[in-house]
C-alpha cells in the first residue's frame, strides 16, 4: 500500500510540474485530497481511488500535449494496449470487446516496457513496483495501473472507463488478430458438422487463421458485455 501511495504522489508531482503549476505541492494535497473524498464516497481502497484519479490526469495531459502541438486527438477506442504477463485475462476479454491489445508474456520488465514505448503502447499492469520506474513516473509510457485484486469482468470495466474506449467488432480470442469474413464453402471441411447445419457466416483470424463463428459462446460473452454496461456494447 505505502509503495503504491508513494509512486502516485510521485506521478502526481509530475504532472503538477508538467502542467505548470505554480504551487505544486498544492496541486498534489488538492488532488490527494479529492481521492480521499472519492474512496470514502464510493468505498474504494484508497490506493485504487488515487489510480482512478492518476489515470484521469494523465489523460488530461495527453490531451493537453495533443492540442499544443496542434496534433488531433485520437479517436476513442484507438489505443494500443499492451497487458503485461499477469493480464492474460484481461487481455483476452479486450480482444472480445474489439480491443487492439497485445499479451506480453514477457517477464523482463525492461523489457517488457522497452516493447510498449517503441509500439507507442498504453502499458496496463498489476504490478505496482512499475508506477515507480522514471519513465512511468514521467508520463513518457502511458500506463494504468489495474489492481491485481480485481476480477477479470471488473479490470476490464476499469480500463474502458479510463481510456474511454467503445465495443467493437471482437477479435481473434486466441491472438487477438482482425476476424475477416469467409465464405462457408471456403472452410466447409473446418466446421463442424452440427454447426455447419445451422449457422452460413464464418471469419478467420488474418494473424493465426483461427476459424471463428458466433454461436452460444459468443452469445454469452455479449451478454457479459452488456451487463457491464460498456460502450457500444448494445451495437454488436
Amino acid at each position: 500500500m505505502q509503495r503504491i501511495l508513494k509512486a502516485c504522489r510521485q506521478r502526481l508531482e509530475t504532472l503538477a510540474r508538467q502542467f505548470g503549476a505554480r504551487q505544486p505541492e498544492r496541486a498534489v494535497a488538492l488532488w490527494m485530497e479529492k481521492a480521499r473524498q472519492q474512496s470514502r464516497d464510493q468505498g474504494l481502497p484508497l490506493s485504487q481511488a488515487l489510480v482512478l484519479l492518476d489515470a484521469q490526469l494523465q489523460a488530461r495531459w495527453r490531451r493537453y500535449q495533443w492540442r499544443r502541438q496542434g496534433r488531433p486527438l485520437p479517436p476513442t477506442g484507438t489505443w494500443l494496449l499492451y497487458c503485461d504477463a499477469g493480464l492474460g485475462g484481461l487481455a483476452r476479454w479486450l480482444w472480445a470487446a474489439g480491443q487492439r491489445a497485445v499479451w506480453c508474456r514477457e517477464t523482463d520488465d525492461t523489457r517488457l516496457i522497452q516493447k510498449a514505448l517503441r509500439a507507442g503502447a498504453v502499458l496496463l499492469t498489476p504490478d505496482s513496483l512499475l508506477l515507480e520506474r522514471r519513465i512511468i513516473r514521467t508520463g513518457r509510457l502511458p500506463t494504468l495501473w489495474v489492481p491485481p485484486t480485481l476480477r477479470v469482468p471488473d479490470q476490464l470495466k476499469l480500463v474502458f472507463e479510463q481510456l474511454a474506449l467503445r465495443v467493437a467488432q471482437p477479435r481473434c480470442m486466441r491472438c487477438g488478430g482482425a476476424l475477416v469474413p469467409v465464405a462457408k464453402a471456403a472452410v466447409a471441411d473446418r466446421i463442424p458438422p452440427r454447426t455447419a447445419l445451422w449457422l452460413d457466416q464464418y471469419f478467420l483470424c488474418e494473424d493465426c487463421d483461427g476459424l471463428f463463428w458466433r454461436g452460444t459462446h459468443w452469445q454469452r460473452i455479449r451478454r457479459q458485455l452488456q451487463a457491464l454496461g460498456l460502450p457500444g456494447a448494445a451495437e454488436i
